[in-house]
């Protein structure tokens, strides 16, 4: 069986923020045609899980528009074009928190929700931490908090947090062994 589909003709609906896209595809398997619309994002972002001398994440609340909420979340930025994925967890880190990176490691990537764009999210965990200095973004109010990594990790683990960001590479970081215990 072919489980593919195949673009036959595609449009931008809108052009904002992050662009919308309606495809027109074809299934290879049987011939059905439909429209697909999703986001044309393209690159992607990173987010970084930072350990300060005392094992405690850097983490930020933002007020997240489409939520309606305050979020707790990892720093976190869009690539730039053609900017590398550590190059930018780099950049964002510091330009959200004040601090430096000594230290990163790269846990992977993932896809936040591919059924509606193409968007990667890097994840990354930091440490040997210095000051530096932030450069917030002209939209972009946030506070920088410290959270016990023990108790970051048992918030995710409870279902406390709806960033998955956050979730994902805190478990993913817990799960290879690479946090305190």
């Amino acid at each position: 069986m072919d489980l593919s589909w195949d673009a036959i003709a595609s449009k931008m609906v809108w052009s904002g923020r992050f662009p919308v896209l309606v495809d027109r595809i074809r299934s290879r398997e049987d011939g059905r045609e439909y429209d697909y619309t999703y986001l044309g994002i393209t690159g992607g972002a990173v987010c970084v899980l930072a350990l300060d001398e005392m094992d405690q994440a850097i983490c930020v609340r933002q007020y997240r528009h489409p939520s309606g909420q305050v979020l707790l979340e990892l720093p976190a930025g869009h690539l730039e074009p053609d900017e590398l994925p550590a190059s930018c967890a780099h950049r964002e880190f510091e330009e959200e928190t004040g601090l430096r990176l000594g230290s990163l490691r790269s846990l992977g990537s993932f896809m936040p929700v591919p059924a509606l764009s193409r968007f990667r999210m890097h994840m990354f965990l930091g440490s040997e931490l210095s000051e530096g200095v932030s450069d917030l973004d002209d939209t972009e109010i946030l506070e920088v908090i410290r959270v016990p990594i023990e108790e970051l990790r048992e918030q995710v683990i409870n279902d406390q947090h709806d960033n998955a960001g956050l979730t994902y590479t805190v478990l993913l970081a817990s799960q290879r062994g690479l946090l305190p215990q």
